[in-house]
């Protein structure tokens, strides 16, 4: 079918967003606060507290345990920047389920921090945030198009594949002048 762009953007979202989600887990995870002095993280962790309904005393755990969560998403994007390297040099697309969990869990991701900072809390959202939402966005709307092209291709390639028998099996179509007794010119 050709170059397909959306496994080299959510390439160029994985290039950017695992450095800078890296940074961000390690440094959440080191810090003797859990992360807690970052404005996104401390409003997720204390909005995601609040959604489970654990005592104050447990933000920091689930500090941790987002910080911990995006170093997951790092890993995946890590993945799929070798998957992606191995199917360039193969010539072949990348892995479909691959790329399929790597694009969910970026977009998890963004859900959990930048959605819901832009939402309650639009004073700690900062333009890198915007930019990572725009990229997210971006590789899964480009891979959702891609994806239904795709099927549709394959879709109209089935219906020609099983309506050609049926074709060869009919009379051969008529010319309509020649049956109303009229020639061409």
């Amino acid at each position: 079918m050709g170059a397909r762009l959306g496994p080299y953007n959510l390439a160029l979202v994985a290039c950017y967003a695992a450095p800078t989600w890296g940074a961000e887990a390690i440094k959440a995870l080191t810090s003797p606060y859990g992360g807690l002095i970052d404005p996104v993280h401390a409003a997720t962790a204390v909005r995601l507290r609040a959604i489970l309904n654990l005592p104050p005393e447990r933000l920091r755990d689930v500090a941790n345990w987002l910080a911990a969560f995006k170093l997951v998403v790092v890993a995946a994007l890590f993945a799929y920047v070798i998957e992606f390297g191995r199917a360039v040099l193969s010539d072949r697309a990348p892995d479909r389920a691959t790329t399929d969990t790597v694009l969910g869990l970026a977009v998890v991701a963004v859900a959990i921090w930048i959605m819901q900072a832009i939402v309650f809390d639009p004073t700690a959202v900062t333009q890198a945030h915007v930019a990572q939402l725009l990229m997210v966005a971006g590789a899964l709307i480009v891979s959702t198009i891609e994806r239904h092209i795709e099927d549709m291709a394959a879709a109209a390639q089935l219906a020609g594949a099983n309506a050609a028998p049926g074709l060869s099996r009919q009379a051969p179509a008529r010319d309509p002048t020649a049956a109303r007794g009229r020639t061409s010119s």
